[in-house]
């Protein structure tokens, strides 16, 4: 198997999980293994939404995204690399980080790792160890000076895991500003603008 061949599963058990933590009137749709234009279209024409932004949006060819909306509130994107591996490390995280720093306007970004069986850990020694000594940022606000244009922008991050047929679960990244649960996560999209 593939990581490709649990997208519709994770997206329909993620977009399950968390309706339940957003509020009546949240709508969830998604878009899976395509270049980000393509799946923002996609996404859009699903919330019968024609949002334009003039800004540049990079032909990333990315997992999943995910576009929540939420009453008169702008759409909020989330956006996932998956992985299926026995563990994840610092390499993988740094791939997720890289993606939101060239998508600007995605402000939140999952890891999302799919255990292959006999897994007995979800994250390396390694990247355990920098994440329970705080030493890993999950939560970014960034400078850049375009042609002279200062902007800021900023994201988020969390890492979940999932065992076939079962739940998913959390790692607990709280004390290094990542999130930590559906709840967490909910809450981040209600307090978009």
């Amino acid at each position: 198997m593939k990581e490709i061949d649990f997208y519709p599963e994770i997206c329909e058990k993620f977009k399950k999980y968390l309706i339940a933590y957003l509020p009546n009137d949240a709508e969830i749709n998604y878009s899976f293994n395509k270049l980000l234009p393509q799946m923002i279209d996609e996404i859009n024409k699903k919330f019968g939404v024609s949002e334009t932004n003039d800004s540049y949006i990079p032909k990333l060819k990315l997992d999943i995204l995910f576009g929540v909306k939420i009453s008169n509130k702008k759409l909020f994107y989330i956006l996932f690399e998956v992985k299926y591996l026995n563990q994840l490390g610092l390499a993988e995280y740094s791939q997720l980080s890289g993606y939101l720093q060239v998508a600007k306007n995605i402000k939140c970004g999952i890891l999302f790792l799919v255990l292959k069986p006999n897994s007995n850990s979800s994250l390396s020694n390694d990247f355990n160890e920098i994440i329970r000594t705080n030493n890993l940022p999950m939560e970014w606000k960034m400078m850049l000076d375009t042609m002279g244009k200062p902007e800021e922008f900023s994201y988020k991050t969390g890492i979940s895991y999932y065992i076939p047929n079962n739940g998913i679960d959390w790692i607990d990244a709280k004390n290094i500003g990542g999130i930590s649960s559906f709840e967490e996560l909910a809450t981040e999209i209600e307090h978009l603008k």
